[in-house]
């Protein structure tokens, strides 16, 4: 686990020292009402991502862990049909963003090529780990944020005319293509014969989309705590601001990205099947691993960071951006709790209490969007940092609760005694 963990780490430490770079690039060579605008566009990404993908994922990953890999080709081409219905619906209704003005028009075009471009490499990255690749995972998640990034600097550095938000995402275009087209190399060896000699199997489908919509419900609720302070910001304060917050809410995110990483990506796979097959013993063991995992990340690279502000900002070179500076004090911590959220999180993903989580998640967001509603028109982006801050602390709080009732409860379906002595 500890050589597959560095390996893993390592990939994706190359990934955000690129993503670190680019973060700098265009802070030092756009201005802020440009980077406001690419926080804009890509947050817009990141929340359609899931629109198209519905967090049908997480039904299928349950369901491809419990398949050999020999058989499970038939669940993979299913969910590809499952998505491609999804994008005659979602697609068309995404234009309310450019309607109601939260993107410029002119942006359109690289929104809807970025978004089904990213979206397929989602899922390839998201399949490989359910296949227990994790390298492979991350190998092509450094194609896919990575690499291009490399030759978007090297580029702008030589040339200043290529300094520009297009070239940046032509790029990163090409990027997730490389990703989504080194999936497809891997996985060639699978029995992807066996996917075509049988039919759609609708119901199974019906069942997943059925199966999927608490956790999409719950995902679109954390996004809600993740992303639509930056809408507000952009609302009430314009570009520039939200350029500013971008800055230190994309730093601040690392946390959360090496500790998924470097922990969860690897663990909790094991996690499920092992509850799944009664092996309580190690699921007792697995989520000690990922207890400490997680702390020792999240508290480590919370330090670094902390101590690592002080010179990216001189990179930077532009001193508007230190004067928002306690704006990401308080993202960095907000960014830890989510990432203690994950423990109780995966408690009561493999008990099925999708309900529970469901909740927890939409509570937190109900009180994260009315905060911002009132503190970021007078505070700005320092509001929507204690709005984020709230909802994640509620967050983790809620899962605990509701963990720590259900083990109290001595389920039935639990019939070893051992394993309620672990989350």
């Amino acid at each position: 686990m500890i050589k597959t963990s560095l390996i893993n780490i390592m990939l994706r430490g190359l990934t955000l020292v690129s993503k670190f770079i680019l973060l700098l690039y265009i802070a030092s060579y756009l201005t802020p009402e440009e980077l406001g605008i690419y926080g804009l566009v890509s947050v817009s990404i990141a929340i359609s991502l899931y629109l198209l993908g519905m967090d049908f994922y997480t039904f299928n990953t349950r369901e491809i862990i419990s398949h050999t890999q020999e058989s499970c080709t038939p669940l993979i081409r299913d969910q590809l049909v499952f998505h491609g219905l999804v994008y005659l619906i979602v697609l068309p209704l995404l234009l309310v963003l450019f309607v109601f003005k939260f993107i410029a028009w002119q942006y359109a075009g690289w929104f809807y090529v970025l978004l089904i471009l990213e979206h397929l490499s989602q899922e390839s990255h998201r399949l490989l780990i359910t296949l227990s690749r994790p390298t492979m995972a991350n190998t092509v998640l450094f194609f896919r944020s990575g690499i291009w990034v490399y030759a978007v600097i090297a580029t702008g550095y030589f040339y200043t005319d290529v300094r520009t938000l297009q070239f940046i995402w032509s790029l990163w275009c090409l990027g997730a293509l490389l990703c989504v087209s080194m999936t497809a190399i891997s996985l060639r060896r699978l029995s992807w014969r066996e996917a075509f000699s049988v039919s759609v199997n609708w119901g199974w489908l019906r069942k997943g989309f059925m199966g999927a919509l608490p956790f999409f419900g719950a995902t679109a609720a954390l996004l809600g705590v993740q992303y639509a302070d930056r809408f507000f910001i952009q609302t009430y304060h314009g570009e520039a601001m939200v350029g500013f917050y971008t800055f230190y809410a994309n730093i601040a995110n690392v946390i959360q990205t090496f500790v998924f990483t470097g922990v969860i990506a690897i663990l909790y796979p094991q996690v499920i099947d092992s509850f799944q097959k009664r092996k309580y013993d190690d699921y007792r063991q697995l989520m000690r691993k990922l207890i400490t995992g997680v702390f020792i990340g999240a508290t480590v690279l919370a330090v670094g960071l902390a101590l690592a502000i002080g010179p990216l900002l001189k990179l930077v070179k532009k001193p508007v951006y230190a004067e928002h500076l306690p704006v990401f004090w308080i993202l960095i911590v907000a960014v830890s709790l989510l990432v203690f959220s994950f423990i109780p999180h995966y408690g009561l993903f493999v008990r099925h209490k999708d309900k529970q989580i469901f909740f927890s998640t939409v509570i937190a967001v109900i009180v994260s969007l009315t905060l911002n509603f009132f503190l970021v028109p007078r505070f700005g982006i320092t509001g929507a940092a204690y709005s984020c801050l709230t909802g994640y602390s509620l967050l983790l709080l809620l899962k605990l609760a509701f963990l720590y009732r259900y083990r109290a409860c001595q389920p039935a379906e639990i019939e070893d005694e051992r394993v309620k002595v672990m989350l």
